[in-house]
């Protein structure tokens, strides 16, 4: 047809202003287009009792930005939303206790109500990766903590928990594990601060007492997130009473689990890669008294 340079410029104009839709244009990435690729990657069954899987939010949210995290905590909820991270994974439940809320917490505890509330009003979706990642051969939860810790090189076999490290104090291994791990008041030990610690097992998350009994005597330190205190740390306490110099460090669970899921966020970059994914620690909460 033959038109004008005006009439055509005064077309493209109002094409441009009503934002036609482009043909054959990629539909939005949602929440559920990446929780089915991340199920694809790690396989297995995903059933819809199991702890992994949606725990809040619309699965049809349109993703502008991954956070991973130990534990989706209100902080952490704050700093995706602030840094337009909508879509949350978190290792750890959301609505404290396997079952993330009613009937372990009551449908209107104020806790509760305000961090759905919270996760509805700013559009997040959380939705919890933990028995799957766990399961990966890798072994990312350990050896996260072992990159976070410096100690990666220093693993006696690569499926195992046993790092063979430079030799020190169990005194001075306490102030590195805090001080490269930013804990504050969560951190306990027990047994030889003297004793020189050459091998130690890394074991992040909760360290039961058979492990503990079974594997004690391969290593100088134990390191884990938390324990039963009646059963290990009063174990680990009579280890050193009957003359065995060997210690025992908890970190506190949601810390130890902590650079695993810095690893899951590298692993969803590479998975994920319309959107930038983000790390966001849930910290030590802990505090101590002066």
């Amino acid at each position: 047809m033959n038109i004008s340079r005006r009439r055509f410029a005064h077309i493209a104009g109002t094409m441009a202003v009503t934002q036609l839709p482009v043909r054959g244009a990629a539909a939005p990435l949602t929440a559920q287009a990446i929780a089915d690729r991340m199920q694809s990657a790690l396989g297995g069954d995903w059933p819809a009792t199991g702890p992994d899987g949606f725990k809040a939010g619309d699965p049809a949210t349109p993703v502008k930005g991954l956070a991973t995290t130990a534990m989706a905590t209100m902080d952490v909820l704050k700093q995706a939303a602030q840094t337009g991270s909508n879509f949350i994974v978190t290792y750890e439940p959301t609505f404290f206790g396997r079952q993330e809320g009613p009937p372990a917490v009551a449908a209107d505890d104020p806790v509760f109500v305000a961090k759905k509330e919270f996760i509805e009003k700013n559009g997040l979706v959380v939705f919890r990766l933990h028995d799957h990642w766990q399961s990966r051969k890798e072994s990312d939860m350990t050896t996260g903590l072992a990159e976070a810790l410096g100690w990666s090189k220093y693993r006696v076999k690569p499926d195992d928990v046993i790092y063979s490290i430079q030799p020190a104090t169990a005194e001075d291994l306490v102030a590195v594990i805090r001080s490269k791990l930013k804990l504050r008041g969560g951190l306990r030990a027990v047994g030889d601060r003297k004793t020189t610690v050459r091998r130690v097992m890394l074991y992040p998350g909760v360290m039961t007492p058979a492990l503990m009994w079974q594997r004690y005597s391969e290593t100088d330190l134990m390191v884990t997130g938390e324990v039963r205190e009646w059963e290990n740390t009063h174990y680990a306490a009579d280890i050193f009473t009957a003359g065995e110099k060997r210690a025992l460090v908890t970190i506190g669970r949601v810390a130890s689990e902590d650079p695993g899921m810095r690893a899951c966020a590298g692993w969803l970059n590479a998975l994920v890669t319309e959107v930038q994914t983000q790390w966001i620690s849930a910290g030590d909460l802990y505090w101590r008294a002066v």
